[in-house]
């Protein structure tokens, strides 16, 4: 007599899924610029209350936990890497304008509302008028031209040297915004008719983010904020910018503005907490006038007739921001 037994095999498959972490950084290398761990730790409860094990089997613990009682899963990762030493040296924290008539650059003060000559531009007598500017951290003024050009600046020496640019992204408005709140680090932003686009200015490629509803110009502050100002709009408004997807995150209507119409150039920056737009409207003779928008949305003219045509407005993300 046999017994035959059968020997059932069982198999599991175990499915793993991995945790793609991607980075928008300008640049096609997709190199985060913040470090993964935050640092940040928990602490965690006992699974039971009563435990099976001894405690005197148990070994001291003497390391000392950081106290983190206000850190969450959402909060924002920290950039322990400290800024170069010679960090914001060589750009001033106020705001620079740009005049297409004098083809100069000024320095404005929000606090007294004055303009001091920087230098004038000689970028090529072939490039056109200025149309916008955007300033870096590191010194330097990024002035896009009518024939399509993009100048580097040097804001000490006023050397100007043609960038690699050359693309079809139409006229645009532009400005730097830190990746966050927590890191010195900041990308350049740029904003056409209907799109809006991170450029990276080591191979001045541009990858477009998002969508904007008309003509727009841009800045942005060391809060890890990007503003676009569209005056064309009805009402005319100040929109933050979500830097991911280009999603509107919040709205300020703008009421005093001048009728949409009537607007020959318009720049803008943010400063203080405030931001602070130049227009100027058509007519024999006219003038940039300086408007200061509260985040309230308070908008009021500090300064007309200025004798200027302010077609840019740059602001590092080295200026304070309250």
């Amino acid at each position: 007599m046999y017994k035959i037994i059968l020997l059932i095999a069982s198999s599991f498959t175990y499915g793993c899924t991995e945790t793609g972490i991607s980075s928008l950084n300008g640049g096609a290398d997709g190199v985060s610029d913040v470090p993964v761990d935050t640092g940040i730790s928990w602490d965690r409860e006992d699974e039971t209350e009563d435990s099976e094990e001894d405690p005197e089997d148990e070994e001291p613990n003497n390391e000392e936990m950081p106290e983190d009682e206000d850190s969450t899963e959402d909060d924002e990762p920290i950039d322990v890497e400290e800024p170069p030493e010679d960090d914001c040296d060589h750009t001033s924290d106020l705001v620079y304008v740009i005049d297409r008539t004098d083809e100069a650059i000024y320095l404005f003060d929000p606090t007294d509302y004055n303009f001091d000559l920087v230098g004038e531009l000689d970028c090529g007598i072939f490039a056109g008028s200025p149309g916008s500017m955007s300033v870096s951290r590191d010194g330097y003024a990024y002035v896009r031209y009518s024939d399509n050009t993009v100048y580097q600046v040097d804001l000490e020496s006023m050397e100007c040297v043609e960038t690699s640019y050359d693309v079809d992204f139409g006229g645009f408005g532009m400005g730097y915004a830190t990746n966050s709140g927590s890191t010195w680090r900041d990308q350049l932003y740029v904003a056409n008719s209907n799109e809006i686009a991170v450029v990276n200015t080591d191979t001045w490629n541009l990858s477009v983010i998002g969508s904007l509803p008309s003509q727009s110009e841009l800045t942005g502050n060391a809060d890890g904020e990007l503003w676009a100002i569209l005056p064309l709009e009805s009402p005319a408004k100040l929109v933050e910018v979500n830097k991911t997807d280009g999603a509107v995150v919040d709205t300020i209507n703008l009421g005093s503005m001048p009728n949409p119409t009537d607007i020959d150039t318009f720049a803008f920056a943010t400063w203080g907490g405030e931001f602070w737009v130049f227009i100027r409207t058509y007519g024999m003779g006219s003038s940039t006038d300086v408007y200061r928008v509260t985040s309230g949305g308070v908008m009021t003219k500090v300064s007309g007739d200025t004798g200027m045509d302010v077609v840019g407005a740059g602001v590092s993300t080295c200026a304070p921001t309250e």
